[in-house]
């Protein structure tokens, strides 16, 4: 008989896409045999890259990234819109209704907004060079930068962890206060750093957002001609173990904590802990061996931080709830009652998909991103060199389904 962890949470009050689940059984050790068995066989299996192959595909620098080169006419109009729809979301937040489901921030941003953007940026994988806000404002006030990428992103693996902390600690990650003032030391610290020290050394090495949504759109194409920067494990191990101590947080696994009056400072140290232990471990596993196999490793973190971060972004209905929300936001974004699209929740289905069916969506998506990186990854190397790679996923496969198996 499979080991089977019930699925369950805490009870809280109904609010924006905070909804517990009822009981769901899920055999997890089934799941979890699977999962490694079909990552081990992917891994060993992959062909070895050949030179003169899709791994002369154009640098991502050229095509994904939004600091480099000149931009075109289309790419400035879709620029323009999105910082206007950053302009709306910040004004909602600060002035706007201060009911999650009536304002637009916590929608646009935190619900639909980051998770879509992932989505299209592996569906596109050059969305984020058409949208980047920050990038768009900062060349109107640094015209003529000529900064470059410093080769590493140490200074974006310390400010990933504040960020972090707003997504999975924060007591209220939807309240629109308190997204219109992340949204707003978010932008502050990222334009800042733009205009005192270089456009595209600041947004290369310090803003993890921008950077994650870069590497995701390498995915799977240009990933394995992707040479990553110093410390790119490191940030993409700490936003895995950092997304999962949020996600752990939200299981009944918490509840004892959760009701403790310090309970936010022992959420914080969990944060902090789980984040190290990513950021170690990808850094570690970073270091081991030639620099092809050390490539590898970083590679196949990849398509496992989208997939884990997407998953989480679907826990609680959060993602279907916020997407049913948006069109009639987009209408009444300050909640002023205009109305102009209809009432955001005059059809709002809270579980779509039921219980059963997220959490096996979840698992799929994570299942899906780890044999991606399988597939992916090992490419450019052969025989012992994959073993970094494929034991890094096999504890990141175990890790992630058996903390999604507790929701």
């Amino acid at each position: 008989m499979p080991l089977t962890i019930p699925l369950t949470s805490a009870v809280m009050p109904v609010a924006h896409a905070e909804t517990s689940h009822p009981h769901v059984e899920v055999p997890t050790l089934l799941v979890l045999l699977v999962t490694l068995f079909l990552v081990v066989v992917v891994a060993v299996a992959v062909p070895l890259r050949r030179s003169g192959t899709d791994a002369d595909a154009p640098p991502a620098e050229e095509t994904v990234t939004s600091w480099a080169g000149s931009l075109s006419v289309a790419q400035r109009a879709t620029r323009a819109l999105s910082v206007l729809l950053l302009v709306t979301a910040l004004v909602a937040g600060r002035i706007g209704v201060d009911d999650e489901l009536e304002n637009l921030a916590p929608a646009l941003t935190v619900g639909a907004g980051w998770p879509l953007l992932l989505l299209g940026c592996l569906v596109v994988g050059v969305l984020w060079r058409w949208v980047d806000p920050w990038d768009a404002v900062a060349r109107v006030l640094a015209p003529g930068d000529r900064s470059r990428p410093p080769g590493h992103v140490w200074p974006a693996v310390a400010l990933a962890l504040p960020w972090l902390w707003f997504l999975g600690v924060h007591p209220r990650p939807f309240d629109p206060r308190a997204v219109g003032v992340a949204l707003a030391a978010y932008t502050v610290v990222t334009v800042a750093g733009c205009v005192a020290l270089g456009r595209a050394r600041w947004l290369a090495s310090a803003e993890p957002v921008g950077l994650l949504l870069s590497w995701a759109g390498l995915v799977p194409r240009r990933l394995i001609a992707w040479d990553p920067p110093h410390g790119a494990g490191a940030l993409l191990g700490g936003v895995v173990g950092g997304l999962l101590v949020g996600a752990v947080r939200r299981t009944e696994l918490w509840s004892g904590v959760a009701v403790r009056p310090d309970a936010l400072l022992w959420s914080t140290a969990a944060l902090v802990l789980g984040f190290i232990l990513g950021a170690g471990s990808g850094h570690l596993a970073a270091r081991v061996g030639p620099v092809e196999q050390r490539a590898a490793v970083v590679q196949a973190l990849v398509p496992v931080a989208v997939a884990v971060a997407l998953a989480v972004a679907l826990a609680r209905n959060r993602f279907f709830t916020s997407v049913q929300l948006l069109p009639g936001l987009l209408g009444d974004p300050l909640g002023a009652g205009w109305d102009l699209l209809g009432s955001p929740t005059e059809r709002l289905q809270e579980a779509p998909l039921g219980a059963a069916g997220l959490v096996a969506l979840q698992l799929a998506v994570v299942v899906a991103g780890h044999l991606v990186a399988a597939a992916t990854a090992p490419r450019s190397v052969i025989g012992d060199e994959r073993l970094p790679t494929i034991l890094l996923l096999t504890v990141s496969a175990t890790v992630s389904i058996a903390v999604l198996s507790l929701h």
